[in-house]
């Protein structure tokens, strides 16, 4: 037995040594990713956990305006995104990334408006309106372009899948514990000074503002893009475009990630859970300390059962326990705390793998979309920022279709917002058939958004002995095409001598 558990631990250590000590990247470059990643989560977790319930309960904005606020902000976004990809993907007149540049402009204000949604103006409710639209509007788009930015540097770091699988498990350590601390921390103030609920809520988004402000600029002081060989050719815009419908991949985890917008109306509707049926908002806290510890224990598994689940796996696999957990939830119902604690903790077990993976999958599909361009087409196209940008686009197109269905969800459930008289709001307390409709929104949500993208997630056949072959097929051409370039500037540059 003493010699198994040695043998475990001493894997154990040589496994993470790999991951840490990772040969593509220094560790000036783990850390930089790392804290502008963790940084974006920490705003982004504020504004998902806490405001649509700050701007019924506080702003006095019915749910109905919600939803229409967030889907006009969603749109231009999904407007902007494809946009934003073909200008991360072409090269500034200096021959200087874009997208690096983007990592420096836009965390600052994304960081304000951020803050600035958590302010109740002493202003009439059609003003107050406008107010959120404007701001919300500018954290949409900015918050877009940073994620599109610093996902598109990550992408142009290696071609080696190994070394890509655990830059990125280290990093989803720092993502996680990003948005982590935001939906851990209020619920413990919130129910200690309950009276004060309006300004923690402020205190927090202008906290993790600031920090996250800091820590989103490091990318770019840190680093470096090294995927561009000098013998590959900038491909054209219609290129691109005919390069990301060949990347198979990439469509079967946005349209997972489509129908995962169900699976987030879940997340949204907790805080009203904890809030409103349950009056434990400590509850949050405690579900959430489980979910965020296991969720680390996924993640430090990655390295290791990622040689035995592809990515893929890690995210189908994923899906389908947490769904069947909420399976459990909707049959045991939630008259014990402690087993609501379990199993909502215990359905954040595969959360950081999930996320993890993700990233994995889609960097690894531009290997795939090059494969398949330079088969179809004798040019090999990456265009990493155009994959990231469509699905970002879908992500939003998620996003806009869960802003449609939380607050229709509330609508439907008979949930009633403050009253809002001028400068003054006063809360509802809710009746006992909204409160249970709260318990039938979060587990139906937390059943169909994880059971249906396992499903889809399924399709995706670029894992085991196809995806070896194919990354063999690649080495080969792009060290043949790497010689011919060498061989070509050689004899010109003897010419010209």
């Amino acid at each position: 037995m003493g010699k198994e558990k040695s043998g475990f631990l001493s894997k154990f250590k040589a496994g993470w040594s790999k991951v840490v000590n990772n040969p593509t990247f220094t560790i000036k470059e783990q850390f930089g990713y790392s804290a502008g990643i963790m940084g974006n989560s920490m705003a982004q977790d504020v504004e998902a956990y806490a405001l649509t319930l700050f701007l019924t309960r506080f702003m006095g904005i019915a749910a109905s305006y919600v939803l229409i606020l967030e889907m006009v902000a969603k749109i231009a976004n999904i407007i902007v995104d494809p946009i934003a990809g073909v200008i991360l993907d072409r090269k500034g007149k200096n021959g200087r990334s874009r997208a690096k540049v983007f990592s420096l402009v836009m965390p600052l204000p994304l960081a304000v408006s951020s803050i600035l949604l958590f302010v109740v103006p002493g202003i009439g409710l059609s003003a107050r309106i406008v107010y959120v639209f404007v701001f919300y509007l500018i954290y949409c788009i900015t918050d877009g372009f940073y994620d599109m930015a610093l996902s598109t540097i990550s992408a142009r770091m290696t071609t080696n899948p190994k070394d890509r699988k655990n830059f990125y498990t280290v990093a989803q350590f720092a993502s996680t514990l990003g948005g982590m601390l935001p939906s851990g921390l209020i619920p413990v103030f919130v129910a200690i000074w309950m009276e004060k609920e309006a300004l923690i809520y402020l205190l927090f988004a202008i906290f993790f503002g600031v920090v996250g402000f800091a820590m989103m600029v490091v990318p770019y002081f840190t680093l470096t893009e090294k995927t561009a060989a000098a013998w590959r050719k900038e491909a054209p815009v219609a290129m691109n475009f005919k390069a990301l419908l060949l990347n198979r991949p990439m469509w079967c985890l946005i349209f997972s990630q489509i129908v995962d917008s169900v699976r987030q109306v879940c997340y949204s509707g907790l805080a009203y859970f904890y809030l409103e049926t349950l009056g434990s908002f400590w509850m949050a806290s405690v579900a959430g300390t489980i979910s965020a510890t296991l969720s680390y224990i996924g993640i430090a598994a990655v390295p290791f059962i990622g040689n035995k689940l592809s990515s893929r796996d890690i995210i189908m696999y994923g899906y389908f326990w947490t769904g069947i957990l909420y399976i459990i939830f909707l049959i045991v119902g939630y008259n014990s705390l402690i087993v609501v604690a379990l199993i909502v903790g215990f359905a954040g077990l595969p959360n950081g793998a999930m996320s993890s993976s993700r990233n994995i999958l889609l960097a690894d599909s531009t290997d795939y979309m090059e494969y398949m361009t330079w088969k179809k087409y004798g040019e090999p196209v990456r265009s990493e920022a155009m994959v990231f940008a469509v699905r970002s686009t879908a992500t939003r197109l998620g996003g806009l279709w869960k802003s449609l269905l939380f607050p229709a969800a509330l609508v439907i459930i008979g949930y009633v917002s403050a009253k809002s008289f001028g400068g003054t709001t006063i809360s509802v307390v809710q009746s006992t058939k909204t409160l249970n409709g709260i318990f039938y929104m979060i587990t139906l949500s937390g059943i169909v958004g994880n059971i249906v993208p396992g499903i889809i997630m399924s399709f995706d056949n670029y894992t085991g002995k196809r995806k070896e072959k194919i990354l063999a097929e690649l080495y080969e051409m792009r060290a043949k095409r790497q010689a011919e370039w060498d061989a070509a500037h050689k004899a010109e540059g003897g010419a010209e001598a």
